[in-house]
Parts: C-alpha cells; sequence; structure tokens
C-alpha cells in the first residue's frame, strides 16, 4: 500500500491545487487584457504574450511558496513588465528601455485591478488591421485576446497546426513592423483625435451642449 502523506505533504498539495485554480481563473479572465496593456505599448505581440505566459509559470513557483497575492493581475503585470524590460535591454531593439519603462508604468500591486488599462478593444482592432493578412485577423483575436493556441485555433480553420503556428508568427512580424498598435499616449484614449487616425477607428458621439440639455 502507498504510504500516507505527512499533514505538511497534505498541506503543500492542497495550496499547489489552490495555486492552480487561482491561475487558471485569472488566465480565463485577464490573460488577454495583460496581453493587450503590454501589447500597445510596445507593439511587439509576440514579445508581450511570451512575458505575459513566463508571468503565469512564475506565479506556479511563486504563490505556492508566498501566498496567492491580493491583486493577482497586477503581479502577472509587474513580473511580465520586469521580463519585457530585460529583454529590451538585452536586444537590439529600436525603442530604447528607458522609454519602455516609462510606458510600462502601471498600478501598484495593492491596488484594484479594474485601474489596469483594459484595452482589449484596442487589440481586436489591431489584429483586424489592414496591413495584417485579412484571413489572420480572426485567428489573431483568438490568441493574442483569449490565448488560445495554434493547434486549438488551427482546428477551426482546417489546417494543420504548423501551418496556422508559422501564419501567425508572420502576422504578428507585420503588427510589430508596423508599429500597430500605436504607442500608448493621450491618443490611445481616443484614437480617432489624431488627423492621422486608423481608418478603423470610431469616431466618439459628441458630447451635448449645456443648452440642448
Amino acid at each position: 500500500m502507498p504510504e500516507s502523506l505527512t499533514f505538511e505533504e497534505n498541506a503543500q498539495q492542497a495550496r499547489i491545487a489552490s495555486v492552480r485554480a487561482a491561475v487558471e481563473t485569472v488566465a480565463r479572465s485577464g490573460y488577454g487584457k495583460l496581453v493587450a496593456f503590454l501589447a500597445s505599448r510596445t507593439r511587439d505581440l509576440s514579445a508581450a504574450e511570451d512575458a505575459v505566459s513566463e508571468a503565469f509559470a512564475a506565479a506556479l513557483t511563486d504563490w505556492p511558496r508566498n501566498g496567492i497575492p491580493q491583486n493577482p493581475e497586477a503581479w502577472l503585470l509587474t513580473v511580465a513588465r520586469r521580463k519585457l524590460i530585460d529583454l529590451f535591454r538585452t536586444s537590439d531593439r529600436q525603442q530604447p528601455a528607458s522609454d519602455l519603462l516609462e510606458n510600462l508604468s502601471i498600478p501598484s500591486e495593492t491596488s484594484s485591478s479594474s485601474e489596469i488599462p483594459d484595452e482589449r478593444l484596442a487589440m481586436l482592432f489591431a489584429c483586424a488591421h489592414p496591413a495584417v493578412d485579412a484571413a489572420m485577423h480572426a485567428p489573431l483575436m483568438l490568441q493574442a485576446v483569449l490565448g488560445l493556441d495554434a493547434t486549438r485555433i488551427s482546428s477551426a480553420f482546417l489546417i494543420s497546426p504548423a501551418a496556422m503556428a508559422k501564419r501567425l508568427v508572420r502576422a504578428k512580424d507585420k503588427i510589430r513592423q508596423a508599429a500597430i498598435p500605436k504607442p500608448a499616449a493621450a491618443s490611445m484614449k481616443n484614437p480617432c483625435s489624431s488627423p492621422t487616425s486608423s481608418p478603423t477607428c470610431f469616431p466618439q458621439s459628441p458630447k451635448p451642449s449645456a443648452s440642448s440639455r
């Protein structure tokens, strides 16, 4: 018969199970939000996805030891931000790491997750940008916002996983080369306010004047 587990071993297993459940919950609700926030500031969707994935992997190691943070999304974003900054510092990128650091300013880990800007809608528009092959708009959205892998996406489009993976890589390269989406700035809050606004932006409805209220 197998040896019975000690109290400490049972407690550790319970902590690991609790952490896995917490990570899965945050992944379902926040993966796309985290990727969109980082991609909108780095203009590198692949790097944003990699950083967020590494942050989730770090959570599986750190949280069983130190406990689930008060704000899991902000914790993950902090880790992903550091990984992106390290990447930009050690690679030949056009955007200086100092600029990236300023662009990636984020709420503290103890702040409300609602304070992390939700830019998934902007990410959807970026995935549907005219510079990207129209056939890749939907697959990009499924991966960037929902976090589906190439295998699951390929089954819906009746092509091989390898072919879908290559097409996704090419589409993300196009996004990076064309600097889509644009850097986070005032124009990100109202993308139609710029004279060079994208043709895919939706103008905001004019606010009613005081006399018309």
